[in-house]
């Protein structure tokens, strides 16, 4: 089971990671729940935007 266990962990991660960058755009978010796939695009669009780190 432990690849259930680590499987969920970047899931939730990556949700905390776009609700704080919502939060900081101004953006209207839950705090608990589904995401909606708008802000989710949105957040993958700016981070395509960003400049590669580390080479």
């Amino acid at each position: 089971m432990k690849g259930a266990a680590a499987g969920t962990a970047p899931a939730e991660k990556t949700a905390k990671e776009i609700r704080e960058w919502a939060i900081g755009e101004s953006r209207e978010v839950s705090f608990r729940g589904r995401i909606s796939a708008a802000i989710v695009r949105a957040f993958h669009d700016a981070a395509a935007k960003l400049p590669a780190v580390g080479g």
